[in-house]
Parts: C-alpha cells; sequence; structure tokens
C-alpha cells in the first residue's frame, strides 16, 4: 500500500519514505541543498555535482600517476594544475586553486601576509630550479610554462 502526502506533510519533512507492503525495497527520498537524491537501500543515487566531482578526481588521479602538470576538465573543458605543480609552485597562489596542497593559506588574507607567503614560497621555488637546472613550469613534453 502507497501512502499520499500533501503538499504541506511533503515540505515539513525533509526525509519522505514510500514502500510497498508487497515489496522489501523502499525508495527514500533526501533534500539536501536543494538538490534531490533518490536511492535504495542497495546503493544510493548520486547527484549530478557528485557525479561531476567523480570525474574530475579520476582525472587528476590519473594526471598525478601519469607525474602531469595539467589535465582536462571534464566538464568545462579548462586545463587544471594538479597538486603536483602547486607543489613545485611552492606557495598558495591565492585563487582557491582546486587541487592546492597549502590549505589555500593566502585566500582571504591580508596583502601583506599574501606578499610575505608567496615570498617565501618563491624562494623554495628558486631553489629548486637551481638544482635541477630548468624553470619548475618546464613541461619536458609540451614546451615551457614560465610565469
Amino acid at each position: 500500500m502507497t501512502t499520499t502526502r500533501t503538499d504541506e506533510q511533503y515540505n515539513s519533512s525533509s526525509r519522505v519514505s514510500s514502500s510497498n507492503s508487497s515489496n522489501s525495497n523502499s525508495l527514500d527520498t533526501d533534500m539536501e541543498d536543494g538538490q534531490v537524491k533518490i536511492h535504495t537501500r542497495e546503493k544510493p543515487v548520486k547527484t549530478q555535482a557528485e557525479l561531476e566531482k567523480d570525474r574530475w578526481q579520476e582525472a587528476h588521479r590519473l594526471a598525478c600517476e601519469g607525474n602531469r602538470k595539467m589535465y582536462v576538465d571534464p566538464k568545462t573543458g579548462y586545463s587544471v594544475m594538479t597538486e603536483l605543480l602547486h607543489r613545485r609552485r611552492g606557495y598558495c597562489c591565492g585563487n582557491a586553486c582546486r587541487h592546492c596542497p597549502y590549505n589555500q593559506e593566502n585566500v582571504g588574507v591580508s596583502p601583506e601576509v599574501k606578499r610575505a607567503n608567496i615570498e617565501r614560497g618563491k624562494r623554495q621555488r628558486r631553489e629548486i630550479e637551481a638544482k635541477e637546472g630548468k624553470p619548475v613550469w618546464a613541461d619536458d613534453t609540451s614546451g615551457d610554462f614560465s610565469d
């Protein structure tokens, strides 16, 4: 037997379950951040945002495994810097990058703090470049990405 809810009952509850007494599977609906998630007890169905995140995380993982500095975002087609390139740069640029290994330390800080952090990072980068004999932005396969 399926129960029917009025709009008022639906809106007052963030979780709605409807089940059929002859069927052991139930259908649950979650309202989360304005997106509806529909799932059964066996396996939840992901939202579009979660599916997109899975795709770019996989693209990032493959790029890092291939020791590549950039990958193409599957949704937008934009080039995205990997965590490897961020680490080689040596500092947070303050642009809220997706794979920032520095916990976005320069996002939303005062200009003085940002300048000091960037200067420290540039010193570290110059040390790496002196040791390796090439700019950190240089890519062995596609030329130089100097800043």
